[in-house]
């Protein structure tokens, strides 16, 4: 058994508590630290104060002076942090890095401005005008710009992160590589706007208009863009990845090469919109508006678009890979070379639509329409197509093998060359069909299908006997 002396073991515990002492005023130091650099110290005189035309007058020319010679003994920075200067005049003034942090500028004429690296972090700005101001660099974090006028102002660089700019007027206003993180913009109108690579990661632009804004590459993840009008905005190469954009208008937009996974785009507005190369992985665009969009090359695996309409569209090798697309509108559109492996629509219109080299193997579309459609060279393989109307359409060369058939209609129908290796043919309807130079067609598949007069059979296949006709709903 070990034994310890009373003395050794008083020593121990001092040393320990003197620990426990050090460790304390190291955290306590921390914690100050912390909270001087979250809460900057406001040294000013007029702190919470009013300040007269007559000062400030003086306050802005001293401070002009600073700018020009910071040697200059009868100059000085102005510092009015935390003042109240509602409705001050200072348009036109030279303010580049002043200290405004935390100041009440309700109403305060700003109108071509120079704000330029301002210290503006949580100033109070609600209905300010500062048009035609310049805002580059300027620290506008948390800063309250509710109904504020900044239309041509510029504010390249500019911090403003969680801002709120409800209802603020930034047309043709320039913020490029501006820090927007946060920022409440609803409602506020960016038309025509300059926001080249800003970022507004998880910004609320609900309701914002951004007709013609230029957000190439911009970072607009997780941004809330519902029901904004982005009518012909140029978002190349932007990040709209968890993008919240259900009706929202991007009517003509040019997304060309963005970034829209997991995106919602319900019952959106996409009429002519450029999505060449988009990434729209498992996105929703459920009951959205894509007639005459361009989506060449688009990614949309796994993607919604139960019920979308794409009127015309352009899709030509776009993946679609186990996309959704249970009665969404492909009329006349474009999908050849597109890949719809595992892909599953339910009554999916496909109508007059050029289909060839299609690449759909093991999909689904049941009471699918592919009428007058061009389906050249198209594989179908272990595809289940039960009840689709291809009536009048260009199979040729079509791969068919191991597909389900059952009760679809092929009336007219070329299918020169195309492949019936083991379909199921079963009361499938080839009245006026060409099957002439079908390959692996056999006599068991045709006695169970339905050929008329008119029906062209390859050599040394017998045209079975007429299909009974189809009983009524209620007949015995």
């Amino acid at each position: 058994m070990t034994r310890f002396s009373i003395p050794t073991v008083f020593v121990g515990m001092i040393i320990l508590l003197g620990l426990a002492a050090s460790w304390a005023w190291a955290a306590g130091s921390s914690a100050s630290t912390a909270t001087s650099l979250a809460v900057p110290l406001c040294k000013s005189p007029y702190k919470q104060k009013s300040v007269s035309a007559k000062t400030l007058e003086a306050l802005v020319r001293s401070h002009e002076r600073w700018l020009e010679y910071r040697g200059n003994p009868d100059a000085k920075r102005m510092e009015l942090c935390q003042a109240d200067l509602s409705r001050a005049a200072l348009a036109g003034a030279n303010l580049e890095r002043v200290d405004l942090e935390g100041t009440v500028l309700r109403q305060a004429k700003l109108s071509k401005t120079n704000l330029a690296q301002a210290s503006l972090a949580g100033a109070d700005l609600t209905k300010a005008v500062l048009e035609d101001g310049n805002l580059s660099g300027a620290d506008l974090r948390r800063a309250r710009l509710t109904g504020a006028n900044l239309s041509r102002a510029i504010g390249d660089e500019a911090a403003l992160f969680d801002a709120i700019l409800v209802g603020a007027n930034l047309r043709e206003a320039s913020f490029e590589r501006a820090q927007l993180e946060g920022a409440d913009l609803t409602s506020a109108d960016l038309t025509d706007g300059n926001f080249v690579e800003a970022y507004f990661y998880g910004a609320t632009l609900k309701g914002a208009v951004l007709v013609n804004a230029d957000l190439t590459g911009a970072d607009l993840r997780r941004t809330v863009l519902t029901n904004a009008n982005l009518h012909r905005a140029n978002l190349q190469g932007a990040l709209l990845d968890h993008a919240q954009l259900e009706g929202a208008r991007l009517i003509e937009a040019d997304m060309e090469s963005a970034y829209l996974d997991e995106a919602n785009l319900r019952n959106a507005n996409l009429k002519e919109a450029i999505l060449r190369g988009a990434d729209l992985r498992y996105a929703s665009l459920h009951g959205a508006d894509l007639h005459d969009a361009d989506l060449e090359g688009a990614n949309l695996e796994q993607a919604d678009l139960v019920k979308a309409d794409l009127h015309s569209a352009k899709l030509p090798m776009a993946i679609l890979y186990h996309a959704v697309l249970d009665e969404a509108d492909f009329l006349d559109a474009n999908l050849t070379r597109a890949v719809l492996i595992g892909a599953k629509g339910l009554r999916t219109n496909f109508m007059n639509g050029d289909l060839s080299e299609l690449y759909a193997p093991k999909s689904s579309f049941q009471h699918a329409q592919f009428n007058r459609a061009t389906l050249e060279s198209a594989n179908f393989v272990g595809a289940d197509l039960r009840g689709s109307n291809f009536s009048h359409s260009n199979m040729t060369h079509a791969n068919l093998q191991d597909t389900n058939l059952q009760d679809a209609t092929f009336v007219s129908i070329n299918l020169s060359g195309a492949r019936l290796d083991s379909a199921d043919l079963r009361r499938a309807n080839f009245a006026g069909a060409n099957l002439s130079s079908v390959i692996g067609l056999t006599q068991t598949q045709l006695n169970v299908a339905c050929v008329d007069d008119k029906t062209k059979l390859p050599p040394g296949l017998s045209r079975p006997a007429p299909c009974s006709s189809p009983k009524k709903q209620g007949q015995p």
